[in-house]
């Protein structure tokens, strides 16, 4: 075998995710992907990953430094990302096309990564798609090889001698639905370690726990409840995101068959089986009693998708109180704060005139809002509530600020000036939010704050109220300001707020629908220069966690040269941008 050495003067021994996983993995610890009744022990799988590893040496020399991961959830991803450890290479996950407007619009995303990133070469499988493996191909040829690592490579692979670990980059994980530059948050073996270390820690991961994921891999909360599990020497239960979003109860029939007995996932996976649950009832036989740790986190929390989905899911045995409000990103390597277990779930009815930047909140006066505890401080993390630089009091209003041992150490090649983080050390979310007895209620995000006339609205607050609106049954909805004057030229500055919704009623149906949109924000939120436009669906971009794109779909309405009736009016039918899919 070829032995190769990264050069390094360092001689102390620091955390290595490759040495800790071969370190941690037992006899038992299996990759099981139950769609493919196929089981994998994780020792056979590292070995094939050394295999690959040596492919992917053969074909970009040594030594790599970054490698991008570009596969669908399943065996080739996770071995691919085990050889990339092994390589003591940096691991560059790159997002799937489901969130984009289309290929072309994917692809420039990729290639920007690539760019930014500087990557050696792409870990492909082109299983997920082959044409697009191969346009890409064509537009980083002589820039940056793509390596189809669908099947293992033969053994044996390199043998290596590991680089220093610790503060070394160990992960860039790209955040997702950039529509500029994209941002590479850089988290080191240490940053990782620390990170799935506080997710074990906070849900109190035990040796007979199983982590479940249909979450696609390249996602934060997928890859590092992945590699929190195999940590602990844990097996994983693996699906394809796919095969959730389109047979959603015939996914929870597998997962109810498999061992798992963790899943985490965002609020709209709890939204979207208990309104599959409703139109097509629940399956024969599913148990869901062996499910002991649930998490609801990446967007915000809601106090009536909990209850809704424990009240559909209880005759199933689940256990109540069994989905968790927490709060993470990948700036942390995942989990910031956790409700835990045992504890009765929190939330407050807030003013909603008084959620403003530096104001402190009232509960139960005026118009109201219901916002979620999203729990403590995890194991390892610190959580304030800033203004830039200066921290506020308890129940005012901020940004919500972070610190801790898995914390990124910045955005890959941006300036200090671009650094999201405080004078004295804290990272900037840019999410908004207050502490009550030290629980953290996050409430929106500074940039989809929408100022209309004046008056502050939160995106997400806007959007949840349009769901549960009847007529609109739980669909996806964008809301932005708009005026006329800044977007299209037109004279005057008609001022308003546009709410887009996903709809296939007839147009008079969905007129009605309208009318009730316009007249629900009316009331909850005091604002009539609301112009509500109906879309067709799979037309509002979203992220890969179900975040709505709203930039995006600003920019599609702009490419409508959206005009309106006066400000206060509905119009009926509006006309769709196009070229969004899922």
């Amino acid at each position: 075998m070829t032995q190769l050495r990264r050069p390094t003067g360092e001689t102390t021994k620091k955390t290595h995710l490759w040495s800790l996983l071969r370190e941690q993995v037992r006899e038992d610890t299996t990759l099981l992907l139950p769609s493919q009744d196929r089981a994998i022990p994780m020792t056979t799988l590292m070995d094939d990953a050394i295999g690959t590893a040596g492919q992917v040496v053969a074909a970009v020399g040594w030594p790599p430094r970054r490698l991008g991961l570009l596969l669908n959830n399943g065996e080739p991803w996770v071995r691919a990302l085990l050889a990339t450890l092994y390589l003591d290479a940096t691991v560059v996950p790159l997002p799937l096309p489901v969130a984009f407007s289309g290929t072309d619009s994917y692809l420039e995303h990729l290639v920007r990564i690539s760019e930014d990133a500087g990557l050696d070469a792409i870990l492909v499988d082109p299983e997920f798609g082959k044409l697009t493996v191969a346009k890409l191909g064509g537009l980083l040829a002589g820039r940056t090889p793509l390596i189809d690592v669908h099947d293992p490579a033969p053994r044996p692979g390199p043998e290596i001698t590991r680089g220093p670990g610790g503060p070394a980059e160990a992960v860039v994980q790209y955040t997702s639905g950039s529509t500029s530059r994209p941002k590479g948050v850089v988290l080191s073996h240490d940053a990782v370690k620390a990170g799935m270390d506080t997710i074990s820690a906070a849900i109190d991961w035990t040796a007979d726990d199983v982590m479940g994921l249909w979450l696609p891999l390249f996602h934060d909360m997928g890859l590092f409840s992945m590699l929190s599990a195999f940590a602990r020497g844990s097996s994983v239960c693996l699906w394809t995101p796919a095969e959730f979003v389109r047979r959603p109860l015939k996914w929870l029939q597998s997962f109810a068959a498999s061992p798992a007995t963790a899943l985490p996932a965002p609020n709209f996976f709890y939204d979207y089986l208990t309104v599959s649950a409703f139109k097509q009832g629940l399956p024969e036989g599913v148990d869901l009693s062996k499910w002991r740790k649930a998490s609801n986190g990446a967007e915000p929390v809601q106090l009536r998708t909990l209850a809704g989905f424990e009240a559909t899911f209880s005759r199933c045995g689940l256990i109540p109180g069994v989905v968790r409000p927490t709060y993470g990103m990948a700036e942390a390597t995942l989990m910031v704060t956790f409700s835990p277990y045992g504890e009765a779930v929190k939330s407050l009815d807030v003013d909603r005139d008084a959620l403003d930047l530096g104001q402190p909140v009232q509960v139960g006066t005026g118009r109201t809002r219901s916002v979620v505890s999203c729990g403590r401080a995890a194991p390892g993390m610190s959580v304030r509530i800033g203004d830039g630089d200066e921290p506020l009091e308890s129940g005012v209003v901020g940004e919500v600020q972070i610190l801790g041992p898995a914390v990124t150490s910045g955005y890959l090649g941006r300036p200090a000036a671009e650094q999201p983080f405080t004078a004295d050390g804290w990272l900037r979310t840019g999410d908004l939010g207050f502490l009550v007895d030290e629980e953290l209620y996050v409430v929106g995000r500074i940039k989809d704050m929408i100022v209309v006339r004046g008056q502050n609205f939160y995106a997400e607050d806007v959007e949840e109220i349009v769901r549960v609106t009847p007529g609109v049954d739980g669909r996806r909805s964008a809301a932005f300001a708009w005026t006329d004057s800044a977007e299209n030229g037109a004279d005057g500055a008609d001022e308003r707020m546009v709410v887009l919704w996903e709809t296939k009623d007839e147009p008079a149906v969905a007129a009605v629908t309208s009318e009730a949109i316009r007249q629900q924000l009316s009331e909850q939120i005091g604002l009539a220069a609301v112009q509500v436009v109906t879309v067709p669906p799979a037309t509002i971009p979203f992220t890969s966690s179900g975040k709505v794109k709203r930039t995006a779909a600003l920019a599609l309405c702009r490419q409508k040269n959206l005009t309106a009736p006066p400000a206060d009016a509905v119009p009926v039918g509006g006309s769709s941008p196009e070229g969004t899919t899922r």
